[in-house]
């Protein structure tokens, strides 16, 4: 039996909802597994020449973790060992999910595998452990827009699909930037003035995306909280944000922890537009990347091959 999962892309945070609110992109990965006599680990696409193909790679780590839920008899299958496959289409380290990517397909793939022992509920809870937070791994499961906190019951979640079809600007800047340390720069209490600024903002975020209007964005995906901090990591980025807006970007982010940023349009020729502005932006601060325009996965990770 082998089970192959795509599981989408995703950006986090979305400027105001600080390790909260998540969206899933039309830009799939590929997680695949197998029953093997011993652990196998194949990677192809990006990080093949970096990524562990050992028992410290994440996704392997997660299928640990899950199998060690599970009754002997049901895990049994996988006991002995098993063949991950990993097929990378976006980049890593870049803001863009990767490793909430990388957790949530081998979870999904070994779920199915074993005929769906664990709920999507408890699969949540395990990557939000691995991971450390439930925005990127909460939109790679469920797919569109996910609103996510931690409880001492798990996690407590939203879905939802704005009546719009937006179509998101990607920047990607051609450096990693590692989670740990853009988090590294953040303070550990900020002003309350701050945290009022960014609680409006989130709510106004949700608004905007759940009922179709988005051109509060421009506000609503202001931020106090982490962006003004992850600045001095990114000398580039208020003139990128600049530039997005002035094309006509209806607002713009820091996806994740960065380097990528993503710009919210109405329309794909908009949002190239776009894309190409805050490009020409980035160029001329001396740093190379690339520009791509995607739309909203609604699926989430799904299991695209079984046999």
């Amino acid at each position: 039996m082998t089970v192959s999962v795509q599981v989408p892309a995703t950006t986090a945070n979305l400027g105001s909802g600080f390790d909260a609110i998540g969206a899933a992109l039309s830009w799939h990965s590929f997680v695949t597994i197998e029953p093997c006599d011993s652990l196998v680990v194949e990677v192809v696409g990006e990080g093949e020449k970096e990524i562990a193909r050992n028992e410290n790679n994440i996704a392997v780590k997660a299928v640990r973790v899950f199998l060690q839920q599970l009754p002997n008899d049901i895990a049994k299958p996988l006991s002995k060992g098993f063949r991950l496959s990993l097929d990378n289409r976006f980049p890593l380290t870049r803001g863009l999910g990767s490793s909430a990517a990388a957790r949530v397909g081998a979870l999904v793939a070994a779920n199915s595998l074993l005929g769906e022992p664990l709920s999507v509920e408890q699969l949540l809870k395990i990557a939000t452990e691995l991971e450390g937070h439930a925005d990127n791994v909460a939109a790679a499961l469920l797919g569109g827009i996910v609103v996510a906190v931690p409880t001492d019951e798990g996690i407590s979640w939203a879905r939802f699909l704005p009546p719009i079809e937006p179509r998101i600007a990607l920047l990607v800047p051609d450096f990693p930037l590692e989670t740990e340390k853009a988090r590294s720069v953040l303070p550990n209490s900020v002003p309350r003035k701050d945290a009022v600024f960014n609680l409006g903002r989130a709510a106004l975020l949700v608004a905007s995306l759940s009922t179709g209007q988005i051109d509060r964005l421009r506000v609503a995906m202001q931020d106090k909280l982490h962006q003004p901090y992850r600045q001095s990591l990114m000398p580039w980025l208020k003139q990128v944000f600049e530039a997005a807006l002035d094309a006509g970007a209806l607002g713009v982010h820091l996806s994740g922890a960065g380097p990528t940023v993503a710009a919210w349009c109405d329309d794909e020729v908009k949002a190239e537009t776009v894309a190409k502005a805050m490009w020409q932006s980035l160029k001329s601060a001396g740093v190379n990347g690339f520009w791509r325009v995607v739309g909203l996965d609604t699926q989430g990770a799904k299991v695209v091959q079984r046999g």
